[in-house]
C-alpha cells in the first residue's frame, strides 16, 4: 500500500472517530480490525481455516458493536 493512501486513511479514520459517542468509536474500532484482518488474510490470495476463522470473529464483534449502537438511538417522534 503506498504511504500516501496510509495517511489518507489514518486521517479519515480521525475525522470521523472525532466527536463521536463512545459506541460509534467502537463500532469505527470493529471495522478497522475487520479491514486489517481482510488484508491480512488475503496478502498471498489465499484464506487459511484459520485465517478465516478470525475474519469471521472480527465480523461478529463488528456486527454486535453496530447492533448496539443501533439499538442506543432515540427516534424523535
Amino acid at each position: 500500500m503506498n504511504p500516501i493512501a496510509i495517511m489518507q486513511m489514518a486521517m479519515m479514520y480521525f475525522k470521523l472517530n472525532g466527536g463521536q459517542s463512545a459506541q460509534a468509536k467502537v463500532v469505527f474500532k470493529e471495522g478497522m480490525d475487520v479491514i486489517q484482518t481482510i488484508a491480512a488474510a488475503t496478502k498471498d490470495n489465499k484464506i487459511t481455516a484459520a485465517e478465516k476463522k478470525a475474519l469471521v470473529r472480527e465480523l461478529r464483534e463488528f456486527s454486535k458493536a453496530a447492533i448496539d449502537l443501533l439499538d442506543g438511538l432515540k427516534i424523535p417522534e
